[in-house]
Protein backbone atom coordinates (compact mmCIF):
# COMPACT_ATOMS: atom_id res chain seq x y z
CA UNK A 1 0.00 0.00 0.00
CA UNK A 2 0.41 3.52 -0.05
CA UNK A 3 2.40 3.66 3.50
CA UNK A 4 4.98 1.00 2.76
CA UNK A 5 5.60 2.50 -0.73
CA UNK A 6 6.33 6.12 0.88
CA UNK A 7 7.71 4.84 4.00
CA UNK A 8 10.65 2.64 1.08
CA UNK A 9 11.23 5.99 -1.24
CA UNK A 10 12.38 7.90 1.48
CA UNK A 11 14.66 5.65 3.07
CA UNK A 12 15.95 5.03 -0.20
CA UNK A 13 16.44 8.57 -0.73
CA UNK A 14 17.97 8.88 2.81
CA UNK A 15 20.39 6.25 2.23
CA UNK A 16 21.42 7.90 -1.13
CA UNK A 17 22.37 11.02 0.08
CA UNK A 18 24.04 9.77 3.63
CA UNK A 19 26.22 7.58 1.36
CA UNK A 20 26.77 10.41 -1.50
CA UNK A 21 25.56 13.61 -0.72
CA UNK A 22 26.44 13.54 3.51
CA UNK A 23 26.04 17.44 3.73
CA UNK A 24 22.26 17.38 2.60
CA UNK A 25 19.57 18.14 4.92
CA UNK A 26 17.48 14.68 5.23
CA UNK A 27 13.79 15.99 4.82
CA UNK A 28 11.00 13.65 3.51
CA UNK A 29 7.66 13.52 2.78
CA UNK A 30 6.28 13.17 6.45
CA UNK A 31 8.31 15.76 7.99
CA UNK A 32 6.80 18.07 5.36
CA UNK A 33 3.57 17.41 6.26
CA UNK A 34 4.16 17.65 10.04
CA UNK A 35 5.36 21.11 9.12
CA UNK A 36 2.03 22.15 6.79
CA UNK A 37 -0.26 20.16 9.41
CA UNK A 38 1.06 22.09 12.17
CA UNK A 39 1.14 25.30 10.51
CA UNK A 40 -2.54 24.93 10.45
CA UNK A 41 -2.91 24.17 6.68
CA UNK A 42 -6.26 22.36 5.24
CA UNK A 43 -5.97 22.70 1.64
CA UNK A 44 -3.19 20.93 0.63
CA UNK A 45 -2.14 17.40 -1.77
CA UNK A 46 1.43 15.65 -1.81
CA UNK A 47 1.92 15.80 -5.60
CA UNK A 48 4.88 14.17 -7.55
CA UNK A 49 6.31 10.88 -6.62
CA UNK A 50 5.41 11.29 -2.73
CA UNK A 51 1.99 11.77 -4.01
CA UNK A 52 1.65 8.85 -6.09
CA UNK A 53 4.33 6.17 -5.16
CA UNK A 54 1.68 4.01 -4.34
CA UNK A 55 -0.21 3.54 -7.47
CA UNK A 56 3.74 2.42 -9.12
CA UNK A 57 4.66 -1.79 -8.71
CA UNK A 58 7.83 -0.90 -7.21
CA UNK A 59 8.44 2.37 -5.39
CA UNK A 60 12.14 4.61 -6.20
CA UNK A 61 13.82 7.56 -4.68
CA UNK A 62 13.13 11.17 -5.64
CA UNK A 63 14.95 14.38 -5.15
CA UNK A 64 12.44 16.76 -3.86
CA UNK A 65 8.73 16.95 -2.24
CA UNK A 66 6.20 18.14 -3.99
CA UNK A 67 2.56 19.31 -2.34
CA UNK A 68 0.07 21.42 -4.00
CA UNK A 69 -1.41 24.09 -1.77
CA UNK A 70 -4.59 26.29 -2.04
CA UNK A 71 -3.18 29.75 -2.86
CA UNK A 72 -4.89 31.52 0.09
CA UNK A 73 -2.63 29.00 1.96
CA UNK A 74 0.47 29.69 -0.28
CA UNK A 75 2.28 32.57 2.34
CA UNK A 76 1.39 29.95 5.54
CA UNK A 77 2.72 27.25 4.28
CA UNK A 78 6.14 29.35 3.05
CA UNK A 79 6.57 30.70 6.53
CA UNK A 80 6.19 27.63 8.50
CA UNK A 81 8.78 25.64 6.10
CA UNK A 82 11.08 28.54 6.76
CA UNK A 83 10.98 28.42 10.00
CA UNK A 84 11.44 24.68 10.50
CA UNK A 85 14.40 24.74 7.94
CA UNK A 86 16.24 28.01 8.04
CA UNK A 87 19.08 27.05 5.71
CA UNK A 88 17.08 26.21 2.97
CA UNK A 89 17.41 29.22 -0.21
CA UNK A 90 13.68 30.49 -1.18
CA UNK A 91 12.69 31.38 -4.57
CA UNK A 92 9.62 32.37 -5.42
CA UNK A 93 7.87 32.19 -9.04
CA UNK A 94 4.28 33.27 -9.33
CA UNK A 95 3.15 29.24 -9.48
CA UNK A 96 5.19 27.44 -7.25
CA UNK A 97 7.79 28.43 -4.34
CA UNK A 98 11.42 26.49 -4.63
CA UNK A 99 13.37 25.33 -1.68
CA UNK A 100 17.17 24.89 -2.25
CA UNK A 101 19.50 23.07 0.24
CA UNK A 102 22.58 24.91 0.34
CA UNK A 103 24.17 21.34 1.66
CA UNK A 104 23.26 19.86 -1.88
CA UNK A 105 24.50 20.85 -4.73
CA UNK A 106 24.74 19.68 -8.38
CA UNK A 107 27.60 19.48 -10.81
CA UNK A 108 27.62 23.10 -11.28
CA UNK A 109 27.54 24.03 -8.16
CA UNK A 110 23.73 25.15 -8.16
CA UNK A 111 21.92 24.32 -5.01
CA UNK A 112 19.34 21.47 -5.47
CA UNK A 113 15.64 22.05 -4.83
CA UNK A 114 14.03 19.61 -1.94
CA UNK A 115 10.50 20.87 -1.52
CA UNK A 116 8.51 22.63 -4.50
CA UNK A 117 5.29 24.24 -2.77
CA UNK A 118 3.20 24.80 -5.65
CA UNK A 119 -0.04 26.80 -6.32
CA UNK A 120 -2.79 26.09 -9.19
CA UNK A 121 -1.57 27.32 -12.18
CA UNK A 122 -4.67 25.49 -14.23
CA UNK A 123 -8.61 24.66 -13.90
CA UNK A 124 -7.65 20.91 -13.36
CA UNK A 125 -5.23 21.09 -10.39
CA UNK A 126 -7.88 23.60 -8.96
CA UNK A 127 -10.23 20.56 -9.13
CA UNK A 128 -8.21 18.47 -7.73
CA UNK A 129 -7.80 20.20 -4.43
CA UNK A 130 -11.11 20.26 -4.08
CA UNK A 131 -12.25 16.95 -6.07
CA UNK A 132 -9.45 14.69 -6.22
CA UNK A 133 -7.83 14.12 -2.59
CA UNK A 134 -7.72 11.05 -0.42
CA UNK A 135 -6.20 10.13 2.83
CA UNK A 136 -4.02 7.48 3.74
CA UNK A 137 -5.19 6.27 6.96
CA UNK A 138 -1.85 4.99 7.85
CA UNK A 139 0.27 8.22 7.69
CA UNK A 140 -2.41 10.64 7.61
CA UNK A 141 -0.78 11.68 4.10
CA UNK A 142 -3.43 13.93 1.39
CA UNK A 143 -2.56 12.34 -1.68
CA UNK A 144 -4.25 12.31 -5.45
CA UNK A 145 -6.72 9.35 -6.11
CA UNK A 146 -5.20 7.42 -9.08
CA UNK A 147 -7.06 9.83 -11.96
CA UNK A 148 -5.49 12.64 -10.84
CA UNK A 149 -1.74 11.18 -10.60
CA UNK A 150 -2.69 9.81 -14.10
CA UNK A 151 -4.21 13.32 -15.32
CA UNK A 152 -1.22 15.20 -13.53
CA UNK A 153 1.67 12.61 -15.47
CA UNK A 154 -0.07 13.28 -18.22
CA UNK A 155 -0.33 17.38 -18.48
CA UNK A 156 3.25 17.13 -17.68
CA UNK A 157 3.82 14.87 -20.55
CA UNK A 158 2.78 17.33 -23.21
CA UNK A 159 3.72 20.83 -21.27
CA UNK A 160 5.51 22.45 -23.89
CA UNK A 161 7.52 23.73 -20.35
CA UNK A 162 9.42 20.25 -19.63
CA UNK A 163 12.80 19.10 -20.41
CA UNK A 164 12.84 15.88 -22.94
CA UNK A 165 14.37 14.15 -19.70
CA UNK A 166 11.73 14.80 -17.47
CA UNK A 167 9.21 13.66 -20.02
CA UNK A 168 10.82 10.28 -20.45
CA UNK A 169 10.58 10.12 -16.77
CA UNK A 170 6.46 11.15 -16.83
CA UNK A 171 6.17 8.87 -19.70
CA UNK A 172 7.72 5.92 -17.50
CA UNK A 173 5.85 6.44 -14.53
CA UNK A 174 2.26 6.88 -16.42
CA UNK A 175 2.65 3.78 -17.94
CA UNK A 176 3.58 1.38 -15.16
CA UNK A 177 0.71 3.50 -13.03
CA UNK A 178 -1.77 2.43 -15.88
CA UNK A 179 -0.52 -1.17 -16.18
CA UNK A 180 -0.50 -1.31 -12.20
CA UNK A 181 -3.84 -0.56 -11.93
CA UNK A 182 -5.66 -0.74 -15.18
CA UNK A 183 -8.64 -2.23 -13.61
CA UNK A 184 -9.27 0.78 -10.86
CA UNK A 185 -9.55 3.72 -13.38
CA UNK A 186 -12.63 5.70 -12.96
CA UNK A 187 -12.38 6.52 -16.98
CA UNK A 188 -15.18 9.46 -16.39
CA UNK A 189 -13.40 10.65 -14.01
CA UNK A 190 -10.32 10.73 -15.98
CA UNK A 191 -11.44 12.06 -18.74
CA UNK A 192 -13.21 14.76 -17.01
CA UNK A 193 -10.25 15.88 -15.35
CA UNK A 194 -8.25 15.83 -18.61
CA UNK A 195 -10.62 18.06 -20.27
CA UNK A 196 -9.31 20.61 -17.84
CA UNK A 197 -5.98 19.98 -18.92
CA UNK A 198 -7.19 21.12 -22.67
CA UNK A 199 -10.28 20.63 -24.43
CA UNK A 200 -9.34 17.87 -25.82
CA UNK A 201 -7.66 16.38 -22.88
CA UNK A 202 -9.97 13.64 -21.99
CA UNK A 203 -9.62 12.38 -25.83
CA UNK A 204 -6.45 12.37 -25.90
CA UNK A 205 -5.63 10.10 -22.29
CA UNK A 206 -7.40 7.63 -23.77
CA UNK A 207 -5.27 7.52 -26.24
CA UNK A 208 -2.50 7.72 -23.74
CA UNK A 209 -3.93 4.68 -21.86
CA UNK A 210 -3.66 2.49 -25.02
CA UNK A 211 -0.61 3.41 -25.69
CA UNK A 212 0.85 2.28 -22.40
CA UNK A 213 -1.15 -1.08 -22.23
CA UNK A 214 -0.08 -1.93 -25.42
CA UNK A 215 3.90 -1.09 -25.13
CA UNK A 216 3.72 1.88 -28.08
CA UNK A 217 5.70 4.86 -27.46
CA UNK A 218 4.37 7.88 -26.52
CA UNK A 219 3.79 11.07 -29.00
CA UNK A 220 5.58 13.49 -26.37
Amino acid sequence: GYARAVATSARLTREFRETYRSGALDISPHDVVDVLVGAGLKQWVLMGLHGYVGYLPEPRATQDVDVLVAYSERQRAVRAIREKWPRLIVRQFSEVVRFHDPGDCDAEGHPRPVIDLMVPWGRFQESILKEFVTTDASTGHRIPRLEAALVAKYAAMISVHRSREKKEYDAGDFRRMVLANRDRIRRDDLRRLADEVWEGGGEEIERFLDIAVSDQPFPV
